[in-house]
């Protein structure tokens, strides 16, 4: 069946499934893009890691400190690639509506392209009014369970042994403390600081193992609207 416009003009069924085509093969290099984004923050980060292990642990006269700096800009990284995630899976999101119903329905010679289908209007809701498919929260979170809570864990026992070894090594846990001191905030306190920020990644770590974001409310709309056709079908 065709696809009548807002002006009245009828777009055939093959029109309608050339468009979707070409913009099919948009969508997935977009998508791409973004992953590819993705990764390069990853590297990005990954590198800052190791330069900051190597530096920090090859000049002995360097402060622990060095290493407080180094995850701030890995938390800093983290922030990036939590905004580019939210990108990519805004477009993701479109490819798998198409993966699902117009390349499905092409190889199963099952397509829907009527007027009321449920992935129709989706698309074309989405194009109209684009927004993220997932909040920041977690999108930091699903990050932190991909790569990141491995990179701080080695920052945070990098900085651990920092203080153990460096100026000099460390024979009691009085002598730990003063050693993890900065200037004038006791060692105690910068502890308290780092568990307390470890504390803060498990949280958004447990937040990002959650099944939500643009697959599931995708997938939760498609079975909603099966449902309500099943309804209809009993009565």
């Amino acid at each position: 069946m065709a696809l009548d416009s807002k002006d009245g003009e009828k777009l055939s069924r093959g029109e309608t499934i050339t468009a979707l085509v070409h913009y099919y093969r948009a969508e997935v290099t977009r998508s791409l893009a973004w992953r590819t984004r993705l990764d390069r923050t990853t590297n990005w980060a990954v590198g800052t890691t190791a330069a900051f292990l190597g530096f920090g642990f090859s000049h002995p006269e360097i402060t622990h400190a060095f290493f407080l700096f180094g995850i701030a800009i890995a938390y800093i990284l983290l922030f990036v690639e939590a905004r580019r995630y939210r990108f990519y899976d805004a477009y993701e999101y479109r490819v798998r509506l198409l993966n699902q119903n117009f390349i499905y329905g092409v190889l199963n010679s099952r397509l829907r392209l009527e007027e009321g289908s449920f992935w129709l209007a989706e698309l074309a809701s989405d194009l109209r009014y684009p927004q993220y498919k997932m909040p920041r929260v977690y999108a930091l979170g699903r990050r932190i369970y991909s790569n990141y809570i491995y990179l701080f864990l080695v920052l945070i026992a990098g900085w651990l042994f920092k203080i153990k070894l460096h100026p000099v090594s460390a024979e009691s846990w009085e002598h730990y403390l003063r050693q993890a001191a900065l200037g004038m905030i006791p060692g105690w306190c910068v502890l308290l600081f780092i568990l307390v920020f470890f504390l803060h990644l498990l949280v958004f770590l447990a937040i990002g193992r959650r099944k939500r974001g643009g697959r599931d409310v995708f997938f939760g709309s498609q079975q909603a609207e099966k449902k309500k056709r099943n309804d209809l079908e009993e009565t």
